[in-house]
């Protein structure tokens, strides 16, 4: 966030998570300020140790006159080797713990909150400072009533003009003000997971994709899911893959061919099955019992097989792909069939759209290359209307489907 103070342009960021390369901080900024959390993990390891100095490394080649740093509970490492830890900080960034510093007329001061306070620090904050850094919101603003009430007391009794903070991603961004203090959330977590660089060679775009199935597979384990956030990430992964896929499409026909084929089969298994199932339902129900029988079709549960990518937890990531509460046009799977008042109930050719003029059109494909392929309705919906990407579904060769019995009795009404 660009806070505009005393003739200076002042940034304030927390919790990159290690996300930094993506932080757009704006060129005419000369005062950086992070409030912690720039490290993905929580602990001492090797892996967390070259983390903590990519960040630092990263932190001071940005331009700036003054560059602020106030650990967060992801730097852990802080607290278990405070010594180390600081000798690695280079002279062009100011580590701020239960310290001050003052440029140019302007103070500043950062407190040790990752994220409450654990020791009586109020008498160290000095009343009146400008900026009140900390890694943990006070009680009561920007905090999903988290935050910490000791801190909240100190800010209300030495009224900083300023409060800056981080820790709660999803108030992130927001600005919140009282007669004495104005309150800065600077999380950067949801924003940056959401944004990517976007280039246009196959390499970088590879690359990138693994970066956003990372994402999307962490917020699927750990339930950090935003309805927002989930659909930006399957879309613009989507969009990816399949831009990738257009510039060498011809690649990918006859495993599309074989893809509809199966599906088709699949459709077709479906189709007269539901169907047996509405006849046997209404010879052994009464006249006055009304019959609904409700059928619908999945890619299978498994993760292809076939798939060229296979390193890594790719079952998870098919797992989420499948998952309604993320591919919310996916829920009701490939393809509904209603009996018996389906709008394609009356024959198979129409239920899979074979009197439709479009079958041989796929978006971006050079239509020579398709013209042959007399592709289902269903092969459409996939890759028009869900957020599945052309390659995670044409290597299935496994479905499976359920049907379901409806039995209306006047107002009483049972399932099957």
């Amino acid at each position: 966030m660009l806070i505009e103070y005393k003739n200076h342009k002042i940034f304030a960021f927390s919790d990159t998570h290690g996300l930094n390369d993506r932080l757009d901080i704006p060129k005419d900024a000369d005062i950086l300020i992070c409030a912690g959390d720039c490290c993905k993990e929580i602990g001492h390891d090797d892996e967390v140790d070259t983390k903590y100095k990519n960040f630092l490394n990263w932190y001071s080649r940005q331009e700036a006159k003054l560059r602020i740093f106030v650990p967060g509970n992801h730097e852990l490492f802080l607290e278990l080797n405070p010594e180390e830890a600081s000798e690695m900080i280079p002279s062009s960034i100011v580590l701020l713990e239960d310290k001050g510093v003052e440029f140019d007329g302007i103070s500043f001061y950062g407190a040790v909150c990752r994220p409450w306070m654990f020791k009586k620090s109020e008498n160290t904050v000095p009343a009146g400072v400008d900026f009140l850094i900390t890694h943990g919101p006070a009680r009561g603003h920007l905090d999903k009533n988290t935050g910490c009430q000791q801190l909240r007391e100190i800010i209300e009794k030495k009224k900083p003009k300023f409060h800056i903070f981080g820790h709660i991603h999803e108030e992130g961004g927001k600005t919140e003000s009282t007669e004495t203090t104005t309150y800065y959330n600077v999380s950067m977590c949801n924003q940056l997971r959401c944004s990517y660089p976007l280039k246009d060679h196959c390499e970088y775009s590879s690359w990138l994709v693994k970066k956003i199935e990372g994402d999307i597979k962490e917020s699927w384990t750990y339930d950090l899911s935003d309805e927002a956030k989930d659909k930006c990430l399957l879309s613009l992964r989507k969009n990816l893959i399949n831009e990738m896929v257009l510039s060498h499409q011809e690649d990918y026909i006859e495993v599309i061919r074989e893809f509809d084929d199966g599906l088709r089969n699949a459709l077709k298994e479906m189709y007269e099955r539901a169907h047996r199932v509405y006849q046997d339902s209404i010879q052994h129900h009464d006249d006055g019992e009304k019959i609904e029988v409700k059928a619908n079709l999945y890619l299978g549960k498994g993760y292809p097989a076939l798939h060229p990518v296979q390193e890594g937890n790719r079952q998870q990531l098919w797992e989420v792909l499948c998952d309604g509460g993320w591919n919310e046009l996916y829920e009701g799977g490939i393809s509904q069939l209603t009996l018996p008042h389906g709008a394609y109930a009356d024959s198979f050719e129409a239920f899979i759209g074979m009197n439709s003029s479009s079958f041989n059109k796929i978006d971006g494909f050079d239509p020579e290359l398709t013209k042959d392929l007399n592709l289902t309705d269903q092969f459409h919906h996939l890759y028009n209307h869900t957020d599945f990407a052309l390659t995670d579904f044409i290597y299935v060769r496994d479905f499976y489907s359920e049907i379901n019995v409806e039995i209306k009795k006047g107002a009483q009404e049972e399932n099957k």
